[in-house]
């Protein structure tokens, strides 16, 4: 550098001593003031090369990421594509074939689980009564199906009947007489009023729970709906043995129920392909007596 100034500096004593051009033992004066142009000019020059690599390397780092997936970068009829950006190329390209992720404190991820993989629980109810019903509690979806719960005989068939979350369930008139059909379950109550023979009115289950169904003009006419979160429930049989299959696996919350029953939650770890055994030991109550759908009690009227 200090060649080159030198350099520039006879360059200068030259331009600014016109007479020693004409006269060689005249000896050129070089002023501050000359060297300190110099001096800036040199630097002017030795910015604008600056600016001009630096332009030129953001170029190619930008074509570069308009093509990640080439491991040779686009080269230009000037200059090559500098070291860093080839490197930086290489490190993504490996990056996308590591098959074995790992979480920011470098530790192996865990594998996800197979939302296909599915065991069964089995087991026993005792004290349901034979309308016992065995259900997965955390598992929730949504279903858009149909049920039907007669009223025939002035009682309602099936008594108890289960549903999925979602389901409409249909009230059809099978009696030579009028029926009202209604509810006073907390967040889940409905009045479908008087309809004769031959008519059917619907009400949607929207909500997971029991729903116990009157009729406004029979007392003894009582209807239990069970509305699960999922389709995952089963009826245990006479005898109170159940098997639930296509349970996902995880750990999971189960429920037994039967009328006039508290019902009784059970937790179980569920392993693909393998099964679970639940015994539930549930306590029968009474059944509770009701009135009609404006809170007063029932009145002469049998039939």
């Amino acid at each position: 550098m200090r060649c080159f100034r030198w350099i520039a500096y006879s360059v200068v004593a030259i331009t600014f001593a016109p007479d020693a051009r004409s006269d060689p033992r005249a000896t050129p004066k070089v002023t501050h003031a000359d060297i300190d142009r110099l001096d800036q000019k040199l630097e002017d020059q030795q910015h604008l090369i600056d600016t001009l690599i630096r332009l030129q390397t953001q170029y190619l780092q930008q074509l570069l990421a308009l093509a990640p997936d080439s491991t040779t970068p686009p080269r230009t009829a000037a200059v090559d594509p500098p070291r860093p950006a080839e490197n930086h190329v290489a490190a993504k390209t490996e990056s996308r074939v590591d098959s074995k992720p790992e979480d920011r404190r470098g530790v192996p991820a865990k594998p996800r689980p197979n939302p296909k993989a599915v065991g069964t629980i089995v087991g026993k109810v005792t004290g349901g009564g034979g309308e016992a019903f065995v259900y997965v509690e955390d598992v929730v979806t949504s279903s858009q199906g149909t049920a039907a719960m007669k009223q025939e005989n002035k009682q309602f068939v099936p008594q108890v009947l289960t549903v999925p979350r979602g389901t409409r369930v249909e009230f059809p008139n099978a009696d030579p007489v009028f029926h009202n059909v209604f509810s006073v379950t907390p967040d889940a109550s409905f009045d479908l009023g008087s309809y004769q023979q031959g008519a059917s009115k619907n009400v949607t289950m929207t909500r997971s729970g029991v729903v116990t169904v009157y009729c406004n003009m029979h007392p003894q006419m009582v209807g239990y709906i069970l509305v699960t979160p999922s389709k995952l429930y089963v009826r245990a049989g006479r005898d109170g043995f159940y098997r639930l299959a296509n349970v996902p696996a995880g750990h999971h919350r189960v429920v037994a129920w039967a009328p006039n029953a508290r019902p009784m939650t059970m937790e179980v770890d569920i392993n693909e392909g393998d099964s679970a055994t639940l015994e539930f030991e549930l306590k029968q109550g009474r059944p509770r007596p009701h009135t009609n759908k404006d809170g007063m009690a029932y009145g002469s009227y049998k039939d």
